[in-house]
């Protein structure tokens, strides 16, 4: 026996206990990813999904809490399209909503003749026109989600609608859509006069000197207003960093939990162990070769539990991205920097968890630990 094939004896010889605490650290490093690839996952989808529609500004209520709360009254969009350089100017009302019950989407409404409209790849059917009921283009994954084809109703705001049209996007947020005239959705909401934002498209050709000077004149235009261009909208709407500062907080707490768990497996060991400790110390094993056994338990630990974690995480956050109530709004997003992150934060976790069983092992005395037993 030596230091490096005692930790794997000593956590076989407790099976049960070790693989409890290595699932606990799995659980930790699952949620890390988790929770950090589905924050980031929703901000990445609404920047994506706005940017397709092919605005290169968005003028929206300055500081908002959430997209879906920004209000922008419709005299804006009277003054926005006289600025120097804007080729096109749409209103857009934004909402949050169940379709038929049965899955959570975003509605949009459209102004009629918008630009929007024209840049819509419909695969079937057409755009919508005043009728009663009003009419509705979905997004070609929501539409095969629930089965649904040109002229079949769906409930949308606790209304009924025709489908009138089936488009195809290429982003999950959009494949996951309604699409209704303006006036109609605006009605509906109680939001008679106002927009969610305004989606500004520039004249061509652009370069970068062209953009900044249009976007200038917008904010100059849009006094009061928050005006950015696409990449930035989505990165300054306060809920996205209330949603990041929630899931880190929670990570921390379970990677606490999780080095809490190491530190009384380690423990436990090390109080059962007296005995062969004893006999380390008294063979001649100095205190730091006897800490590099405890050191080296719990790498391991954190090392299988780092790994299982990984993939824990990657499932779990597939499965939560395809329930009903966040189909087209969460997607998964695994990046390198979010899988390493979480195993730097797990490597730490056993060392700082074998840092009190280690200082306990060091002090047991070789005569008083074999006289012990």
């Amino acid at each position: 026996m030596n230091e490096f094939t005692l930790p794997i004896r000593n956590l076989l010889g407790q099976p049960t206990r070790s693989a409890l605490t290595t699932l606990g650290v799995a659980v930790a490093v699952a949620g890390l990813i988790a929770l950090t690839g589905l924050t980031q996952g929703l901000q990445n989808s609404y920047d994506r999904g706005i940017e397709e529609t092919g605005a290169d500004f968005i003028v929206s209520q300055r500081d908002a809490f959430s997209i879906f709360s920004s209000s922008v009254p419709a005299s804006l969009g009277s003054i926005l399209p006289k600025v120097d350089g804007v080729e096109a100017v749409s209103g857009t009302l934004l909402n949050f909503t169940s379709i038929d019950n049965d899955a959570n989407i975003v509605i949009a409404g459209w102004p009629i003749g918008s630009y929007l409209w024209r840049n819509l790849r419909l695969l079937d059917g057409q755009i919508p026109e005043v009728t009663d009921p009003p009419g509705v283009v979905l997004g070609e994954s929501i539409a095969r989600a629930l089965k649904k084809h040109v002229g079949d109703d769906v409930e949308l705001q606790f209304k009924q609608h025709k489908i009138v049209g089936i488009a195809s996007f290429g982003t999950s947020l959009n494949q996951n859509i309604a699409i209704v005239l303006l006036p109609s959705l605006q009605e509906l909401l109680g939001r008679v006069g106002t927009v969610t934002l305004y989606q500004v498209k520039l004249a061509r050709p652009l370069d970068a000197k062209r953009v900044a000077s249009v976007g200038a004149r917008l904010i100059s235009a849009a006094d009061g207003f928050a005006v950015n261009n696409t990449a930035e909208f989505v990165s300054n709407i306060r809920f996205f960093h209330i949603i990041q500062e929630f899931a880190s907080a929670i990570s921390i707490i379970v990677f606490g939990m999780a080095l809490l768990a190491v530190a009384n497996t380690l423990l436990m060991a090390v109080n059962e162990r007296t005995y062969e400790l004893g006999i380390l110390g008294a063979i001649g094993w100095s205190p730091a070769r006897i800490i590099r056994l405890i050191l080296l338990e719990s790498i391991m630990m954190s090392a299988i539990g780092g790994a299982v974690g990984v993939g824990l995480g990657i499932v779990a956050m597939n499965f939560v991205a395809k329930t009903n109530i966040a189909a087209g709004v969460l997607e998964p997003y695994v990046t390198l920097s979010i899988v390493t992150q979480a195993l730097i934060a797990v490597m730490l976790i056993g060392p700082l968890g074998a840092f009190y069983p280690a200082w306990r092992a060091i002090r047991l005395k070789p005569a008083e630990a074999l006289r012990a037993h």
